[in-house]
């Protein structure tokens, strides 16, 4: 009788032990989001992928919220994660396969091309790009050995200074070669993106402008909204860091916050001040219909201005977001529509 009672007993602490077992590994299946968690950040902390985090939690987009509560994959349902294995090159150097952590930015940077290339490249119409992915890539990879034979292909302008396009070329390349700025280089063939095409003819020589170079700037820069800066330039600029991670106090392609995107932007063109985004609406003026390039703020977790972004006209802006990095969205999404406190222009 006392032996069956003391297996009883033991019998019980066993399930009671595996019970709270279960509890556990299930509590720790599962986090809550805080602020500045991507689910690039997420994934790479529980060793998963961004795709898998999706799929486990019935995601269409890479958006998530503060105070969300996300499932971590288990082992079994994720893709493992090689940190020490490097992506490796494309075997023909004209494609590449995306990687766990890729991003179209990352990508991009690899090859050294922009991000609008690449998706034009690629016929993309989204940042979206998936784990095993082939990917047209124009660039040279910046990550592998550079050969011997690329010195001796140095672009030469033709005597009307012109330059032919060629695969793997880029406007920042370009300007660097003929030691002009990107901004010169647009202005004097008129560009008003950065997408270039092989075989394009580009001016290379500013001595092909009709104007002096002192009054060149005025007569063709487009109207701006604030007097200040060219806005399809700041605009340009800014969809060139698309699918740049979000980085709290960030101001540097490595990784931006909302109001570090802005003055990375905008001190392309002036020198100013890195605000946070209370000072950039302490310091801009009130604009009842906003203009590209007009600022517009939002509350989005206390009160005053707490994000903000660069209007683009139709309803959209470009920003960085916590969840998204740097991406643009609609003043008409029901999550920005409902914390939008208004527009303002900046001009110092």
């Amino acid at each position: 009788m006392k032996k069956r009672q003391l297996a009883l007993s033991l019998g019980a602490i066993v399930g009671g032990t595996f019970l709270y077992q279960a509890s556990a590994e299930a509590s720790a299946s599962t986090v809550q989001v805080k602020a500045g968690d991507t689910l690039w950040s997420l994934s790479t902390k529980y060793h998963t992928t961004v795709e898998a985090l999706k799929s486990v939690n019935k995601l269409s987009s890479n958006t998530i919220h503060i105070g969300q509560t996300l499932s971590i994959p288990s082992a079994s349902t994720s893709q493992p994660s090689n940190k020490g294995e490097q992506p490796s090159a494309p075997a023909t150097g004209s494609t590449y396969k995306v990687q766990s952590g890729d991003t179209l930015w990352k990508v991009a940077t690899r090859f050294n091309m922009s991000v609008e290339e690449l998706k034009r490249l690629n016929a993309l119409s989204s940042n979206i790009i998936y784990i095993n992915q082939t990917l047209k890539v124009n660039g040279s990879n910046s990550a592998s050995t550079p050969t011997t034979s690329k010195p001796a292909e140095t672009p030469s302008k033709d005597a009307n200074g012109t330059y032919k396009v060629q695969r793997g070329d880029s406007l920042s390349k370009i300007a660097s070669t003929f030691h002009m700025s990107v901004s010169e280089l647009k202005q004097i063939n008129g560009l008003t993106s950065n997408t270039i095409y092989v075989n394009q003819q580009l001016k290379v020589s500013k001595s092909s402008q009709t104007t002096t170079p002192t009054t060149k700037p005025n007569t063709s820069t487009p109207s701006t909204s604030n007097g200040t800066l060219n806005v399809s330039q700041m605009i340009s600029d800014a969809k060139r860091y698309i699918s740049v991670p979000y980085k709290w106090g960030g101001t540097t392609p490595s990784g931006f916050d909302c109001s570090g995107f802005i003055y990375y932007v905008t001190k392309q063109q002036i020198s100013t001040t890195r605000y946070t985004t209370a000072g950039y609406w302490s310091v801009s003026t009130p604009v009842s219909n906003p203009q590209p390039g007009d600022l517009v703020f939002f509350n989005t977790y206390s009160s005053g201005p707490t994000h903000m972004g660069i209007y683009l006209g139709n309803r959209q802006f470009i920003h960085a977001g916590s969840s998204t990095g740097v991406t643009i969205a609609s003043l008409d999404n029901s999550y920005w529509s409902k914390r939008y406190l208004g527009a303002k222009r900046f001009s110092k």
